[in-house]
């Protein structure tokens, strides 16, 4: 074989090698992947999930062409720090291992505290299926009958009796909301309605704490009344204001007192049946 003739074929191999090389098989991605890192593909499927929680202005810029590509880069960027972290072991670390561990643990807890308001939400949905407690319309305009109207009052709330006590003698005498805006700002313990004169969501009958409820309604405006004892303490009260509710201002309200008052009597009954017992702890 001549000198020529072997040169020839040696050009001929290193161009077939150089062939196969460039028609090496591609790695083969989903038809709708945007990007790769790592071999791994980002599709406009995984695009489309991880967008589905952003606010309606963020969807609508990455609706245009640079809002996409942005987006695509974060999703692109976000996945190189997952392969940085599994190269640098973070995994294995002691400090990644407690925050799964903790993060297993609020998973678990969210999950029961769902499991058990879906069980609540489906049994309610029963009972008024079942017109355990169900209300009807003429329930409604019977009760509005009977209680046409909304209560506003201020109040100072107290723990202590005979602070209580003490105040309500100061305050016997006090005939304005400012007046007694006073008391409220130097004695009550609510911390919601503190700063704005001791004033609560005016509310129908039925709606707040009967022990507030029938002394407010049973007085005149302007009078202090107290102190009255409640669940929260002990309240000094004053009737700012009481006003007419027409029927459709006041129906659904109605309502919901209805259907509360139904559920309680559904819980009275349902506790008879399986027993209650509150055990305080002594040391208490």
């Amino acid at each position: 074989m001549n000198k020529f003739v072997f040169v020839l074929l040696a050009i001929l191999i290193l161009c077939s090698c150089n062939d196969d090389k460039a028609e090496a098989p591609k790695e083969i991605f989903p038809t709708d992947t945007l990007a790769a890192v790592a071999g791994v593909p980002i599709t406009q499927r995984e695009f489309d999930e991880a967008t589905e929680e952003l606010d309606k202005e963020f969807k609508d810029f990455i609706a245009t062409a640079a809002g996409k590509e942005n987006f695509l880069t974060f999703l692109i960027n976000e996945r190189l720090l997952q392969q940085a972290a599994s190269a640098n072991d973070i995994e294995q670390s002691a400090q990644y291992k407690q925050e799964m561990e903790k993060l297993q643990k609020e998973q678990a807890a969210a999950f029961k505290e769902y499991q058990s308001y879906i069980l609540k939400k489906l049994l309610i949905e029963k009972l008024q299926k079942d017109n355990v407690i169900s209300v009807s319309e003429d329930e409604v305009k019977a009760y509005h009958r009977k209680y046409p109207y909304q209560i506003a009052i201020s109040h100072i709330l107290m723990s202590d009796p005979q602070k209580a006590s003490t105040v309500m003698r100061e305050i016997a005498n006090v005939k304005s909301l400012d007046g007694f805006a006073e008391y409220v700002r130097k004695f009550s313990i609510d911390p919601l309605t503190k700063k704005n004169k001791g004033l609560l969501q005016p509310f129908i009958p039925g709606e707040y704490l009967a022990e507030i409820e029938v002394p407010a309604a049973n007085t005149p405006a302007f009078q202090p009344q107290g102190f009255i004892k409640t669940p929260l303490g002990f309240h000094i009260i004053m009737k700012v204001k009481e006003e007419s509710l027409s029927y459709n201002n006041a129906k659904d309200r109605i309502r919901e007192i209805l259907e509360k008052q139904k559920i309680d009597a559904y819980l009275d009954t349902i506790r008879q049946r399986y027993g209650v017992e509150v055990i305080k702890n002594e040391a208490e």
